[in-house]
């Protein structure tokens, strides 16, 4: 394998992640900022350098993963010049390291029993990457994961998890478990669009037209930040007779006050009077 350039092929900012040893690797960032392609091109270059290392790609649903994680890291393959040592299989949905048989497994939480089962024939499963980790809303379904990266490795390897999303909501558990509490096994990042040098003129010119006209959604998509929380409210108002059961002839007797959070992948909270 040729020597790699970290200026010339992931660009800059990102020198933190890619010397990174630590368990967790959390990046969240804007559209545009290249976390995503960072991190495959990191997967496919460090599987190589380490031929016992495997690698869990994880999503929220399993069927989304042949148009993002698995075309990502097969471009990959090409953006470093090894495609030819490569093999992208879509059943089952995998990618293996033809000089050594390791593999990049994909599995989505949608099947939980197809995640804690799992085994590899070459070597040891290392590490996982989590793409779009904000759509994670259950922190159990992460614990479980985490845990099931396990056991001792050999000189020079180390386990990892890498998590990359947009943050949407500052009331999401990764904020309080991976921003909001120092730990010196992660690596927390915040990216922007601004660290992408690979961007058109006409793309920052959509940032800036966001910026101006949707400062809203240009503080999370533009420059990282967490997005506030934000819900409208409504009155719902139930009819019972006096038995207690609901019936539509009889006037309302209790006001029922429910409020709808409008950012992404948030869920409907239920307040009673």
């Amino acid at each position: 394998m040729s020597e790699v350039s970290l200026q010339q092929t992931i660009g800059k900012g990102y020198v933190d992640f890619w010397r990174c040893r630590g368990r967790y690797r959390v990046i969240k960032g804007g559209r545009g900022s290249k976390k995503s392609v960072t991190a495959v091109l990191w997967h496919i270059y460090h599987m190589m350098k380490l031929p016992l290392a495997n690698t869990l790609v994880i999503r929220k649903t399993f069927n989304t993963h042949k148009v993002s994680t698995f075309a990502q890291l097969k471009w990959a393959t090409r953006r470093l010049g090894v495609d030819h040592l490569w093999q992208f299989k879509k059943s089952p949905l995998e990618a293996t390291y033809k000089p050594t048989g390791q593999k990049i497994l994909f599995r989505g939480l949608d099947d939980p029993m197809s995640i804690t089962s799992i085994t590899v024939d070459t070597g040891y499963l290392c590490g996982a990457w989590f793409e779009e980790a904000y759509q994670i809303l259950n922190e159990d379904d992460f614990d479980k994961i985490d845990m099931s990266i396990r056991g001792e490795l050999p000189e020079g390897y180390f386990k990892q998890l890498t998590l990359t999303f947009n943050p949407w909501n500052e009331r999401h558990w990764l904020k309080q478990r991976f921003f909001d509490m120092p730990n010196p096994n992660t690596l927390a990042l915040t990216t922007t669009f601004q660290c992408n040098e690979f961007l058109g003129d006409d793309d920052r010119e959509l940032f800036e037209w966001m910026r101006k006209h949707k400062p809203k959604r240009y503080r999370v998509e533009g420059e990282g930040n967490w997005g506030l929380r934000k819900a409208r409210s409504l009155r719902i108002g139930v009819r019972k007779n006096l038995n207690g059961e609901i019936s539509p002839s009889c006037p309302i007797t209790k006001l029922y006050l429910v409020w709808i959070s409008v950012i992404p992948m948030t869920r409907v909270l239920l307040w009673l009077p």
